[in-house]
């Protein structure tokens, strides 16, 4: 364990301190992802995400302050889907604020878009390559499915999975 954690550790031992910690902590993170995330989203200006959320430019300089400490969930319900993510609330054990605060960075805030998440980005790959060849595409015919049913290259049996898809339909 390096020496910032120990301290930490030790500074935790005081309930007072772990929790103003804690809450200090909070209200960085929150400040800080804001900007993060708002930055990542091609340099999104605080008036452009001001505007998606209905409010001021200055509502959002005020978010991204990290003394802020008035959060509301609705307003944090608006960000999260101003910058195409999900807020997730949880309750947190003291032991994981030492991971975090130890990891605490500009990286360790960046969360992709929904356009850009790596759950959701291969299935659009795929459903790219299908439309790319001509096969027909819906919600009710994905490409994940045919693809881990009959192979993945599309390209080379596109004549395969449109007769596959053919019989499926019929």
């Amino acid at each position: 364990m390096n020496e910032y954690r120990n301290n930490l550790k030790e500074e935790f031992q005081d309930e007072d301190y772990r929790y103003a910690y804690a809450e200090d902590f909070l209200n960085t993170s929150i400040a800080t992802q804001i900007r993060v995330l708002r930055e990542q989203r091609n340099n999104m200006t605080q008036q452009d995400l001001a505007e998606k959320i209905g409010t001021k430019q200055a509502g959002i300089s005020r978010l991204e302050n990290v003394n802020y400490s008035a959060w509301k969930t609705e307003t944090l319900r608006k960000l999260a889907r101003a910058l195409g993510m999900r807020l997730r609330i949880t309750f947190e054990t003291f032991g994981t604020l030492l991971d975090e605060a130890e990891h605490f960075s500009r990286t360790s805030l960046q969360r992709p878009d929904f356009e850009h998440d790596p759950a959701f980005a291969q299935e659009a790959e795929q459903n790219t390559r299908l439309i790319a060849v001509g096969l027909p595409y819906s919600d009710e015919w994905t490409a994940d499915a045919i693809l881990s049913d009959h192979g993945s290259n599309v390209v080379s049996t596109s004549e395969r999975v449109q007769t596959l898809l053919w019989e499926k339909a019929g």
